[in-house]
């Protein structure tokens, strides 16, 4: 899925609908990424996590939520100006003579695509991952900053 973070807030509002649909489709279709286990329980194999994006004068910021990720199962990479987190996320285990009454939890790969506004230097990108949210910076480059022209 590719999402494009947009700098005009003017598109808001069609950015929520457009997420909001894409809600609705994944209800109805998102049981084509299941399988189901011998115990019955459904175990998503792809999925794709939520971001949250914002920006300022020096960079543009995005966090991803990865609840029960670790640090090693996620990787980062940046091609053609488009900025892809990919990993996984592992299925609990129950502990010992215990059987699931209802796990709501996804598990299995994940893949979140975005591309990148004009004007990030990708050479300092930076990104941390702390309670569960992988927050990644990216630096806007000195020629895109908004900058004061003095009047002489």
């Amino acid at each position: 899925m590719l999402v494009q973070v947009r700098r005009r807030p003017a598109f808001g509002s069609f950015w929520n609908e457009i997420s909001e649909f894409e809600r609705e489709i994944n209800k109805v279709f998102g049981n084509i990424h299941r399988d189901e286990t011998a115990t019955g329980h459904q175990l998503d194999r792809y999925y794709s996590p939520a971001i949250a994006a914002w920006e300022n004068d020096d960079h543009t910021a995005l966090m991803v939520e990865l609840p029960g990720v670790k640090k090693e199962d996620l990787k980062l990479s940046v091609e053609n100006n488009v900025l892809t987190v990919t990993g996984s996320r592992k299925r609990h285990a129950t502990p010992e003579k215990s059987t699931w009454l209802r796990n709501e939890i996804r598990t299995g790969d994940f893949s979140r695509t975005v591309r990148l506004p004009q004007g990030v230097d990708t050479t300092k990108i930076s990104a941390e991952l702390a309670n569960g949210v992988l927050r990644v910076v990216l630096p806007k480059a000195e020629e895109v900053k908004p900058r004061e022209i003095r009047i002489n």
